[in-house]
């Protein structure tokens, strides 16, 4: 015996219900492994980014300091070579010690007399 058209329209529309279902939840399992291997990739280039800024600044740190070396050196040699200057001409360095400080005075007086 044959069946109806009307219970093979059912059937038929059960199928595709159900074909229907599996496509979602296919998609479904698709978006969150699609999700997943995006976030992993953004933490990765997130760590490689701080990675890459960490080298940065340790290497600017670096020449910070060799920098600050170099004028503290030079500060200190420049600070030792006043030192003898003044210990081997005492009198000159006194009397240019004056004239320099009654120079900067009337400078800074700016004529108010």
């Amino acid at each position: 015996m044959a069946q109806s058209p009307e219970k093979d329209s059912n059937a038929e529309l059960d199928a595709v219900k159900a074909d229907l279902a599996k496509l979602r939840g296919d998609m479904g399992d698709l978006l969150k492994a699609f999700k997943e291997q995006n976030e992993a990739q953004v933490r990765y280039r997130a760590n490689q980014a701080r990675d890459e800024v960490k080298a940065a600044f340790d290497e600017g740190m670096e020449t910070f300091n060799r920098g600050y070396e170099r004028a503290r050196e030079r500060g200190e040699k420049g600070v030792e070579e006043a030192e003898q200057l003044v210990g081997r001409h005492p009198l000159t360095s006194v009397v240019a010690a004056f004239g320099v400080g009654f120079v900067i005075a009337k400078l800074l007086d700016g004529g108010r007399r």
